[in-house]
């Protein structure tokens, strides 16, 4: 009859590559997911906890009015999937879109937020202001991950 071996684990110095790195990764996205989980909660709608969303209502706020193309590179999309996302954001009110705004080029459009979405841009602010403790306490572990 085989007999089994329970395995022990090995231990991991989590101040080398690759460990660290993956530590920093487990870090990085406990708290992402904590941050998310508090938007989605205070902006009362789960849809938008996530990075894709946040990002566009927050680099209309910062930015101002935006083409699609312009978003492009914060949130990594590809212009399809831009599409629609923003067609999402839009239909929940968030966004609004023009067409013929641009000099030269009737078919571009240009995007803003509605009045919902500054509201919405303004929690997620407010979100980020009420963790900052935590933030600070993030920043503390990756420093000493960093340094070690």
């Amino acid at each position: 009859m085989p007999t089994s071996t329970i395995a022990t684990p090995t231990p991991v110095d989590f101040t080398k590559a690759p460990a660290r790195g993956q530590q920093i990764v487990i870090i990085l996205a406990a708290s992402g997911s904590r941050l998310s989980a508090h938007i989605g909660e205070l902006l009362g709608n789960g849809d938008l906890a996530h990075n894709v969303p946040v990002l566009v209502l927050c680099e209309i706020a910062l930015r101002g009015p935006l083409r699609p193309r312009d978003l492009l590179e914060p949130t990594h999309l590809t212009s399809g999937a831009m599409t629609k996302q923003l067609d999402h954001l839009e239909q929940l009110g968030l966004i609004k879109r023009s067409f013929g705004t641009v000099r030269g080029d009737r078919r571009a459009s240009v995007v803003s937020l509605t009045a919902k979405g500054r509201r919405a841009a303004e929690t997620i602010g407010q979100a980020v202001e009420e963790r900052l403790d935590e933030i600070i306490a993030l920043r503390d572990e990756l420093d000493r991950l960093l340094d070690e």
